[in-house]
């Protein structure tokens, strides 16, 4: 019987978000030693077809952990570059519009103070002339309408300014404000993602407490020498490992939804 190949198991990677994979312990130990090949020979040395399936089997088994390695990486690689873009799209949608608001705000404090002593002047006067109605002097009275009438189209002119500035500052807030919501909301649709890949997760965490346990049973069946049963056992491992495998997709599968999510908001940010 030739020598069933030998993969090097590494620790599966995982990130603190990501606990979900095999214990590294576990994963570390998973392979056949020599003395266990030797063992499985002896038990298939009158049963080729046993032999042949076992070989198919265990090259599965070693093939599935390192795609559920390559699964933990490539999950670790996107969570973190969303958590990157997340963090990154929240400190932008503070700032949209800042500088045009700035220059807004600035416009209507440039008006206001140039108008000022126009005003200012507009007010006194019509004050006088209110005093000058008081006292029943019409002479005084008649002179400082005269001269207010004389500045009622500048000050027209001059608070028309001041309104047209203040009411393109608002605009720029009010749109400011529509364009965070419709940021903030689409950001908050790939929150029932996340949702879901902690139940993934979740799921996940119970399968993998289950690989320990099967990896010794199989290890029991090659010490006591039954071909049949280390079939059966490693089978079994091999099943449980698929199920990791698909829960690992999935959760894969919502990280990728979720940066899709980000870069659609991302683009609506610069558009």
């Amino acid at each position: 019987m030739k020598p069933f190949t030998k993969l090097p198991i590494l620790p599966f990677m995982f990130a603190l978000t990501l606990a979900f994979s095999l214990p590294a312990d576990a994963a570390a130990s998973m392979q056949w030693s020599p003395s266990q090949q030797t063992a499985i020979e002896r038990a298939t040395a009158a049963d080729s077809a046993l032999r042949s399936k076992l070989e198919a089997l265990y090259s599965s088994f070693t093939s599935l952990q390192s795609q559920l390695q390559q699964l933990d990486q490539n999950i670790s690689t996107v969570h973190y570059k969303n958590e990157e873009t997340q963090s990154a799209l929240t400190k932008q949608i503070k700032t949209i519009d800042a500088d045009k608001i700035a220059k807004l705000e600035q416009a209507v404090k440039a008006a206001k103070d140039k108008y000022k002593p126009l005003l200012s002047m507009y007010t006194a006067l019509n004050q006088q002339i209110s005093t000058a109605g008081k006292l029943k002097n019409k002479q005084l009275s008649s002179a400082l309408k005269a001269q207010a009438d004389t500045m009622k189209i500048a000050v027209q002119i001059a608070k028309a300014d001041i309104q047209n500035k203040e009411q393109a500052l608002s605009a720029a807030k009010t749109q400011k404000t529509a364009s965070q919501k419709k940021i903030r909301t689409l950001l908050g649709s790939a929150d029932p993602l996340r949702t879901k890949i902690k139940a993934e997760k979740s799921t996940a965490t119970i399968l993998n407490k289950n690989v320990s346990p099967l990896w010794k049973s199989v290890t029991q069946s090659i010490r006591v020498g039954d071909a049949k049963k280390i079939h059966t056992d490693l089978n079994n491992l091999v099943n449980q490992l698929k199920q990791i495998q698909v829960q690992k997709q999935k959760i894969l599968a919502l990280e990728n939804q979720i940066g899709s999510i980000l870069q659609h908001a991302k683009a609506q940010l610069t558009s």
